[in-house]
């Protein structure tokens, strides 16, 4: 069976599912119809652009429907300005409430994140979900160690030593994203623009978020810290983010160097 099956019945040979595949794996027969080109079974990431376009619904892809798929329904009327002023007023968030993420927020922005673009569509991204704190403690100390066995980040290890978890803020929830280390295309991008996506959301729903920059750090370079996280066989840490509620309001947006860009 091939990957894309057309309903001749229903098809209104408008050529749009051609039109929209990336790689332009569809074909038209002489009547018109749009049929698997020689390379499509071996070529095509799934991206279900072709099945998302079609307005007749026609098209089945790995044996999905369109009836299988969520509407798009039309785009939020959302300002331009107000989108922009609310990109730039995300923050890190360092200081958090001593209040616990409700789940059912945490898989609302884990939901946002599925749908973060990725080389191909290969969708690497999985997702390890941290709210047990003697876990999170026993992470930062083991990252305060490598510090102090290394000499790196002084200032760090100066205030986790003086009682204050430097390392990771004593949030109340940690998501680290982790892929196959040895994926055909390396996975540390799309991971991170799966995070993003993730803050992003973090930050709609009322919630503060930093990266953890220190722990992945120290997870890629030292086993036994990497071995807290239980990853799957295989698979590294690409990058993680610290959640929770904020405690302290910002009230006004941090300098920002000028903009540095060429217009060519």
């Amino acid at each position: 069976m091939s990957r894309v099956e057309i309903d001749r019945e229903r098809c209104a040979r408008d050529g749009l599912c051609r039109l929209e595949c990336p790689l332009s794996l569809l074909e038209a027969d002489p009547d018109g119809f749009p049929v698997p080109g020689p390379r499509l079974e071996a070529a095509c990431i799934g991206c279900g652009h072709c099945l998302a376009v079609c307005p007749k619904g026609c098209l089945r892809l790995n044996g999905l429907g369109q009836e299988d798929l969520a509407p798009a329904g039309k785009a939020p009327d959302v300002a331009p300005e107000a989108l922009l002023e609310f990109m730039k007023s995300r923050r890190s968030v360092r200081h958090f409430a001593d209040r616990p993420v409700p789940r059912e927020v945490l898989a609302a922005c884990l939901e946002t994140a599925r749908y973060a673009p990725s080389a191909l569509n290969t969708q690497p991204a999985h997702y390890l979900v941290l709210t047990d704190r003697p876990v999170m403690a026993t992470l930062s100390a083991a990252c305060a160690d490598v510090l102090r066995a290394t000499g790196r980040s002084p200032d760090f290890l100066r205030a986790y030593d003086a009682g204050q978890d430097s390392i990771l803020r004593g949030a109340p929830c940690l998501v680290v994203a982790h892929a196959k280390r040895d994926a055909p295309i390396p996975p540390a991008t799309d991971c991170v623009i799966a995070l993003a996506h993730l803050e992003l959301a973090a930050h709609c729903l009322g919630l503060g978020a930093c990266w953890a920059g220190i722990l992945r750090h120290v997870v890629s370079v030292h086993a036994p810290a990497r071995a807290l996280l239980e990853l799957p066989e295989g698979h590294d840490m690409y990058g993680g983010l610290m959640l929770g509620y904020p405690r302290f309001p910002l009230r006004h947006l941090p300098p920002r160097r000028p903009l540095r860009v060429d217009w060519r």
